[in-house]
């Protein structure tokens, strides 16, 4: 797992526009993604195989048999590709994107089902990382919860590797950040927060403007 800023790649293209729902903002760059530990996916590659190593064993004795014995086969041979590729297919893209201006989290519950979570580093609080049990010691893994500002709002990346160190890099990154922002925000309040709405969605703007006709309607009471 790399550390150091990079520009965009050709990969990276390919996967935010894949994605469809994300898209890299003005001067941001992935700096690292984050997966499950593979190790920790072991007993689920190894149920497949060994039932595919079953299948391939009796495929003799069930081919002998009535239909019944090929759909025995077909079946073990499918719920053992189905095991594999989901594995697979989970571990590729549930991912979490540390870039220079945020944190993005995917969550594939399954084939057809997404989360995504994006927290600028300006809202995360606090960065916690968790190491429990003697297997998480010896093999380097666990996990990092984001809070977040926003009420009932965290990210956890459960079982990925040095969990220590992604902790330490994503506070780097946030103060990086902050102290950039801190200085853009002391020299031209009013510039900035524009910039800034460039960057929300709808539901956000219109929170946004909620305040802002709340707040124009109170100081205009008193011109």
């Amino acid at each position: 797992m790399g550390t150091s800023d990079r520009e965009v790649t050709t990969l990276d293209l390919i996967i935010y526009t894949y994605m469809k729902n994300l898209k890299l903002k003005e001067q941001e760059r992935v700096v690292d993604e984050l997966r499950q530990y593979g190790l920790t996916l072991l007993w689920s590659y190894m149920i497949g195989f060994i039932l595919l190593f079953i299948a391939a064993l009796f495929m003799s004795y069930l081919f002998r048999q009535d239909w019944w014995g090929l759909v025995l086969f077909a079946v073990i041979c499918i719920v053992a590709l189905y095991i594999i590729g989901r594995t697979y297919f989970l571990w590729r893209y549930n991912v979490m994107y540390i870039t220079t201006h945020r944190i993005v989290d995917i969550e594939q519950q399954g084939f057809f089902s997404r989360h995504v979570s994006d927290i600028s580093y300006d809202k995360i609080e606090d960065v916690s990382a968790h190491m429990r049990g003697i297997m998480h010691t010896i093999f380097r893994y666990g996990s990092v919860t984001i809070h977040t500002s926003q009420k009932n709002i965290k990210i956890i990346a459960p079982k990925i590797k040095r969990p220590l160190h992604v902790q330490q890099y994503i506070n780097e990154m946030r103060d990086r950040y902050i102290q950039k922002y801190a200085h853009d925000f002391s020299t031209d309040v009013a510039s900035t927060m524009i910039d800034k709405l460039y960057e929300l969605e709808l539901p956000d703007l219109r929170r946004v403007q909620k305040v802002l006709d709340n707040r124009i309607q109170k100081l205009s009471k008193h011109i």
